[in-house]
């Protein structure tokens, strides 16, 4: 008991900030527990359309990685990884993670399309270089047709 200073400890226990965050731990606590039961919910919506369609509603899905995020935030802030409060106060750190998947895909398409471009340049100059004959050679040696040649038979 020596070490303590009881006038550090009654300064310590009355500075606003730290009451400010148990008020905001309580309150985010609440909307933490109330979202969960939202999620609980979507995730049964969700199943149904799985159930009749075999595909998941795309809406619920970026609705669902929203409510994700918030748990992530929230769990951190109540778990005192980080002082940042939560949305509404706080943006999310991972927002530009969710587009990596789109981003991947679009790539894939531009690799496609130009393999496709390199195969049609390849094609067009195998017709060009086949096609290009000088006219003089042409000219002076004119292949032999099928009555050329059966009419040297019968005259020899």
């Amino acid at each position: 008991m020596d070490n303590f200073n009881r006038d550090e400890v009654k300064e310590e226990v009355l500075k606003v900030g730290k009451w400010a965050r148990l008020f905001f731990m309580f309150v985010y606590a609440f909307v933490l527990n109330f979202a969960l039961t939202i999620s609980l919910a979507i995730s049964f919506i969700q199943f149904l359309f799985f159930l009749f369609t075999s595909k998941i509603n795309a809406a619920l899905f970026d609705f669902n990685k929203h409510i994700l995020t918030f748990f992530n935030d929230t769990l951190k802030f109540l778990l005192f990884e980080t002082e940042d409060k939560p949305f509404p106060f706080n943006k999310s750190s991972d927002s530009s993670e969710d587009n990596a998947p789109e981003i991947v895909e679009a790539e894939a398409e531009v690799v496609e399309e130009e393999i496709v471009e390199a195969e049609i340049e390849v094609v067009e100059e195998e017709v060009v270089e086949a096609e290009v004959i000088p006219e003089d050679s042409v000219n002076e040696e004119e292949p032999a047709t099928e009555t050329d040649t059966s009419e040297k038979n019968t005259t020899s």
